[in-house]
């Protein structure tokens, strides 16, 4: 790997450089590295050959660099030239997941693996230092909180799969050869009953303690099998096309909902209406796909009025209404919402769609660290709190509709381009 070479050849380079006085012993002192999970959570390393999600960093120069402190013997230059070495494979990839209040440890021999040089490794090969005993270490850990989607795991706790470690969160701890063991974990932070009480920078309030890491949780994670996008519609003569402020445009048309109908996942309504010519029939159809499961009872037939709106955006955000064209009441709604809601409050009015103030959660994700939210819907004096991943259901009256939070966060810094997603849809479930 470049950045491990790179890590080993400044480890050679500046090791002139480690602070302080330290001397090699003749033998190596063998550490204990010990991951312990005092979480009310599960959560997931890294095991692949072994590595438990730890890895070891010597400071040099004032920088970590980490070494493969498991490295196969024929990568030493002392074995490099050997033709009758060779390294075993590397087997399947691991995870271990640490249960609530489990440990589990492996040994670090207490020898640190320095870039070496030989003619015959053409990558460069490793020579080896017995660690002092009074240096400074620090041992990292790098572990998730969600499970790992299509990974089983046995009675022992060990699943085969590759570890995502785009999705990890990593916490470190200092520690010394004549220490013998180290013991490191998900930081747990001060009881609060609020984030108010919270004073670390970055921290949130979850199950009871404050962190700055995310709590296992049950959020659906925004992907193919659960995501709400509304594509362009098809249009031959029933919509018509407007502007929608200074970017995004809209499509509107008055009509009959010819079908509703479902494919895998996705919801394809077809409208027509009368066009100008005797015996003409204009018509469009529009695409929602929908998370798997979920789906509104649409009946065909009705006369209905739509609205598509698209945001106009690089990265675009669009949504589509469908009411009634006699009552006026919803049918049915949906709104990618992405970095802002596209659908105006008047456009989903008598309702109105609100963000919940308090973090529920969060996850660590490719973008960044997602805050997860409740979305409130309102109508009048009656409103339901509904969290991310979850629906339910809101009686007026005669009438009763179903409201699906499909995803609702933001992340606080991001390297995406979008920063705010909280995609929704509700439909009407009953006629007066």
């Amino acid at each position: 790997m470049p950045d491990m070479r790179l890590s080993l050849f400044l480890l050679l380079l500046l090791g002139v450089a480690v602070s302080g006085c330290h001397c090699s012993p003749p033998s190596p002192q063998p550490v204990t590295l010990r991951v312990t999970n005092g979480t009310r959570s599960p959560i997931y390393v890294d095991s692949a050959s072994g590595k438990l999600g730890l890895t070891v960093k010597r400071d040099v120069g004032g920088t970590l660099f980490g070494f493969d402190d498991l490295a196969c013997e024929c990568r030493f230059c002392t074995n490099i030239c050997s033709t009758s070495c060779s390294c075993p494979d590397a087997g399947v990839d691991t995870i271990r997941r640490v249960d609530p209040g489990g440990k589990v440890e492996r040994t670090w021999d207490g020898v640190v693996q320095v870039a070496g040089f030989n003619n015959c490794g053409a990558e460069g090969c490793l020579d080896q230092q017995n660690a002092p005993l009074d240096e400074p270490f620090t041992l990292e850990l790098c572990f998730n909180v969600k499970q790992p989607a299509g990974v089983p795991f046995d009675d022992a706790g060990v699943g085969r799969g590759p570890f995502p470690s785009q999705f990890s969160t990593c916490t470190t701890r200092q520690f010394s050869p004549q220490d013998l063991e180290v013991e490191i974990g998900p930081a747990i932070g001060s009881s609060c009953a609020s984030t108010a009480e919270c004073k670390g920078a970055g921290e949130l309030c979850f199950d009871g303690a404050c962190t700055t890491g995310c709590p296992a949780n049950s959020f659906p994670t925004t992907g193919a099998e659960w995501v709400l996008t509304v594509a362009n519609p098809d249009n031959m003569g029933f919509f018509e096309l407007g502007a929608r402020g200074s970017k995004g445009s809209q499509f509107t048309g008055t009509g009959t909902l010819i079908s509703a109908v479902y494919q895998s996942n996705s919801l394809i309504l077809a409208f027509s209406r009368p066009g100008p010519a005797v015996g003409e029939l204009l018509t469009g159809r529009v695409q929602i796909k929908m998370p798997v499961g979920t789906g509104a009872p649409l009946v065909s037939g009705a006369q209905v009025k739509v609205l598509l709106v698209d945001d106009g955006e690089d990265n675009p955000s669009r949504a589509f209404v469908m009411r009634d064209a006699l009552t006026g009441d919803v049918l049915f709604a949906a709104d990618m919402a992405q970095n802002q809601r596209t659908l105006e409050p008047a456009d989903v009015a008598p309702f109105v769609v609100s963000d919940g103030t308090t973090a529920v959660g969060c996850t660590q994700d490719v973008c960044g660290r997602l805050l997860y939210y409740p979305l409130i819907f309102t109508s009048g004096t009656r409103s339901v709190e509904v969290l991310p991943g979850a629906q339910q259901d809101l009686t007026l009256g005669s009438q009763s509709f179903h409201f699906l939070n499909v995803s609702s966060g933001t992340w606080g810094t991001t390297r995406c381009p979008v920063s705010d997603l909280r995609p929704y849809a509700f439909w009407k479930m009953t006629t007066p």
